[in-house]
């Protein structure tokens, strides 16, 4: 599954830091990431779940849990993927990323649950923050946030 990238923030409203570029739709360093992230949860890949994240990344879930580590992420997942999140799709997609340096970036996306019962769907927003080690980005630290309901 591919992941979509809307809304790309192409102003930069930090004029005086020359270091600050946003990337473009087609940065394939960053939406590799999260393609790979989709094809973890979609087999039910607790291991291949961990490894979008650094050995050393800090996950905060929607109910405030806090993992460190890639080893903590995929293991809490394993019990995610074999209980409540069971048989359900992850659709990311990717609303803004900003480059902080070429091997820095701040990505805000969408994470769509696809529940199989209609109208089920569990929507969170989430904050990813990325940094290219050795050959590819991985995430060093994301955040899911749950939308108020009014």
């Amino acid at each position: 599954m591919r992941t979509h990238m809307n809304n790309i923030d192409v102003n930069n409203s930090d004029a005086h830091n020359s270091d600050v570029n946003n990337v473009d739709v087609n940065d394939i360093e960053v939406r590799a990431v999260f393609d790979a992230m989709e094809a973890a949860w979609a087999g039910s890949d607790a291991e291949a779940f961990g490894r979008v994240f650094s050995h050393d990344a800090e996950f905060t879930s929607v109910r405030a849990d806090h993992y460190h580590g890639s080893e903590q992420i995929a293991s809490a997942h394993g019990r995610l993927f074999a209980t409540v999140y069971a048989g359900t799709r992850l659709q990311v997609t990717v609303r803004c990323v900003t480059r902080l340096r070429p091997d820095i970036a701040v990505a805000h996306v969408e994470n769509r649950v696809r529940i199989p019962r209609p109208g089920t769907d569990l929507v969170l927003y989430g904050q990813a923050v990325l940094e290219r080690r050795r050959e590819k980005f991985l995430i060093v630290a994301f955040m899911n946030m749950s939308p108020l309901r009014q």
